[in-house]
């Protein structure tokens, strides 16, 4: 019985819908549907897990600056106003930092600001609770 080229392989090299770089999928699969690599399924389940985790986080420095704040009001010396009006700066500027590496995070694939936002979200955690 002759060999036939069509069964030896299992498996071809297609490019990934999202990222473009090969990966190897089963012969047969559908053309249709999209083709994505286990990379970028995997980028997306942690982007998805880091973006749930870091809610609850960002709602705890919203509150505190809230916090800060009515204590800023109620502050009777400058000195006092002057140490909460630097730490509602201050954590500003980490939600702020939060909200624009979570959007580009969203907006684009790059592993390097996943790590950016791990480190971030491991100082907010230690900092904050």
């Amino acid at each position: 019985m002759p060999d036939s080229n069509d069964n030896k392989f299992v498996l071809e090299l297609v490019p990934c819908s999202r990222c473009g770089n090969p990966f190897m999928k089963p012969k047969g699969k559908k053309a249709t549907e999209e083709l994505v690599c286990d990379n970028c399924i995997k980028l997306e389940k942690r982007k998805k897990q880091l973006t749930d985790s870091v809610i609850d986080v960002q709602k705890d420095i919203e509150s505190s600056i809230k916090d800060f704040k009515n204590q800023l009001r109620m502050a009777k010396s400058q000195k006092t106003k002057e140490i909460f009006f630097d730490k509602i700066k201050e954590r500003s500027k980490l939600l702020s930092r939060s909200v624009e590496l979570l959007k580009k995070i969203d907006e684009t694939n790059d592993e390097k600001y996943i790590e950016e936002y791990k480190k971030l979200f491991e100082r907010l955690k230690q900092e904050y609770s």
